[in-house]
C-alpha cells in the first residue's frame, strides 16, 4: 500500500519539476524596463508605451518618429518553496529504497512465520515509515512557477496624435504537488501498528490514493491599440493616452493522481489530453494613462491597466482573473542618464486562484521599483535596477540590462534574479 503512495507522490513531484508553466504581476518583458527594475510608467519610450503607459506616446523625444520592435521575448522561472532542493534532499535520503527494503523484510518474516525475523525488522520499518512521512510532508504544497511572453510593437509618437499597435502572447500558471493528509495518515497508521504487528497480520492492500498534482495555466493573446495626445489643461501640458485591447484566453486546469476523483488524470497512465482541461474565453479591456513632462528632465506618470477587469472560471471551477492594476511613476532624464521610480498603488493577486482557498501558486505582489540607465552617445546603454515586493520581500529582485543601438537598429537584453527566481528577455528593434 505505502509503495503505491510513494509512486504516485514521486511521479507527481517530478511532473511538477519538469512540466510546469507559470504567474504575472504588473510587469513586461520589454528588456529596457526589465533591466531597470521593471520601471516604465514615466520612463518608457514609444517602443514600450503600450505595455506601461499609453500617454508616453505624446511625451516622447522629438527625434523619435517610428519604432518597430520584433521580436520581444522573455521568461522567468521561480522556485519560491525550494521544491528542487526538497526533491534533491528526498532523493539523496533514499526514503523510497529504505521503505521498500524494510517492508520486504516485514513481508518475508510474515510469509515464513519467522517471529524472530519479524521482531528484528519491526524497528527499521518504523524508522523508514516515519522518515518517509517527514520527507513527503516536506514536499507538500511546493510549486515551480514560470512565465513566458512574446510580442511585437509598432509605435508612432506624436504630441498631437501618437499611436502604437502591439500584439502580445503570454503563458501564465503553475503546477504544485499536493501530498494528501489522508495518505500521510495511512502511513502514520502503519507506523503506529508496527509495535503490535504479529505473524497473523499483514501490511498488504492498496487504499484509494488522494495525493495529487494541481496544474493550472493559461495562454493569453492580447492585441492593443494605444492612442495618445497632449492637452493643455489649466495652463499645463498633460498627455493622456488610452489602450483599448482585445484579450483571448485559453485556460487549462488539471488534477493528476487523485484516485478518489473520477475527473482527474491517473499518474499510472501519464497521458494528458489538453482538450479535457481546456476552456476558451475572450473579452475587451482598457488601459488609461496620463503623463506630464515638466521640461527640465523630470517626468511623472500614472496608469490604470485592465480598467474593466476580467474574471473567468476554469473547467474545474478555479478562478482566472485579470484585475485592475494601478501604478505611478517618476523619472529624470539627462543626455547621458535616466533614473526612474515606479510604485504599485494596489496589491496584485496571483492570476489563477483556487476556488476554495483563494490562493495561487505565486504570491501577491506590490512593487516599489527603481532603475537607472547610462546611455553612451545613443549607441551603448547600461541598465540596472531593483524592485522590492512590499507584500513579500522574498520575491524582491535585482535586475541588469544592456543595449546596443547603432544606426537606428538596436538589440536589448536583460536579466533579473534572486535566490529563488531567474528571468531574462531579449528584443530586436528599429527606431527612426
Amino acid at each position: 500500500m505505502p509503495k503505491g503512495i510513494l509512486q504516485a507522490t514521486m511521479c507527481g513531484v517530478l511532473f511538477a519539476a519538469t512540466g510546469s508553466v507559470v504567474a504575472a504581476p504588473f510587469s513586461s518583458f520589454d528588456p529596457r524596463s526589465y533591466g531597470m527594475g521593471g520601471t516604465g510608467v514615466a520612463s518608457g519610450t514609444s517602443a514600450n508605451a503600450g505595455f506601461f503607459n499609453p500617454s508616453l506616446l505624446a511625451t516622447a523625444d522629438e527625434d523619435e518618429d517610428f519604432s518597430l520592435e520584433f521580436p520581444i521575448i522573455g521568461g522567468r522561472a521561480a522556485d519560491p518553496g525550494d521544491l528542487i532542493d526538497a526533491i534533491d534532499d528526498f532523493d539523496s535520503s533514499n526514503y523510497i529504497d529504505q521503505f521498500d527494503t524494510a517492508r520486504q523484510a516485514i513481508d518475508a518474516a510474515i510469509t515464513t512465520n519467522d517471529v524472530a525475523a519479524l521482531d528484528n525488522a519491526r524497528q527499521p520499518m518504523v524508522d523508514a515509515t516515519n522518515n518517509l512521512i517527514t520527507g513527503l510532508d516536506a514536499l507538500n504544497n511546493k510549486a515551480l512557477i514560470a512565465e513566458l511572453e512574446a510580442g511585437l510593437v509598432v509605435g508612432i509618437p506624436s504630441k498631437k496624435f501618437g499611436a502604437s499597435l502591439y500584439v502580445r502572447g503570454w503563458v501564465v500558471g503553475g503546477a504544485q504537488a499536493v501530498i494528501s493528509s489522508a495518505d500521510l495518515a495511512v502511513l502514520q497508521t502503519i507506523s503506529d501498528s508496527l509495535a503490535t504487528l504479529t505473524i497473523a497480520d499483514s501490511l498488504t492492500g492498496d487504499p484509494i490514493l488522494t495525493s495529487a498534482i494541481d496544474v493550472r495555466f493559461a495562454g493569453i493573446s492580447e492585441v492593443g491599440l494605444s492612442l495618445a495626445r497632449e492637452f493643455n489643461i489649466a495652463g499645463h501640458d498633460i498627455a493622456i493616452g488610452i489602450t483599448p485591447k482585445y484579450v483571448s484566453i485559453e485556460t487549462y486546469d488539471f488534477r493528476i493522481g487523485d484516485e478518489s476523483d473520477p475527473t482527474t488524470i491517473s499518474l499510472d497512465e501519464a497521458e494528458i489530453d489538453l482538450d479535457s482541461g481546456q476552456l476558451d474565453d475572450s473579452g475587451v479591456d482598457l488601459d488609461v494613462g496620463i503623463a506630464r513632462d515638466f521640461g527640465n528632465g523630470w517626468k511623472a506618470g500614472l496608469v490604470v491597466k485592465n480598467l474593466i477587469g476580467q474574471e473567468f472560471k476554469t473547467v474545474r471551477g478555479n478562478i482566472f482573473e485579470l484585475k485592475t492594476q494601478a501604478r505611478v511613476g517618476v523619472s529624470h532624464q539627462t543626455e547621458w542618464t535616466t533614473v526612474a521610480f515606479d510604485l504599485d498603488l494596489i496589491e496584485n493577486d496571483p492570476v489563477i486562484k483556487d476556488k476554495d482557498t483563494g490562493l495561487g501558486f505565486d504570491k501577491e505582489t506590490q512593487y516599489a521599483a527603481i532603475g537607472a540607465e547610462f546611455d553612451m552617445w545613443d549607441v551603448v546603454q547600461f541598465r540596472a535596477g531593483y524592485r522590492h515586493n512590499m507584500s513579500d520581500s522574498d520575491t524582491s529582485i535585482m535586475t541588469a540590462g544592456f543595449g546596443l543601438s547603432p544606426f537606428g537598429v538596436h538589440i536589448d537584453v536583460a536579466v533579473a534574479g534572486n535566490d529563488d527566481e531567474l528571468g531574462g528577455s531579449l528584443q530586436l528593434g528599429f527606431r527612426f
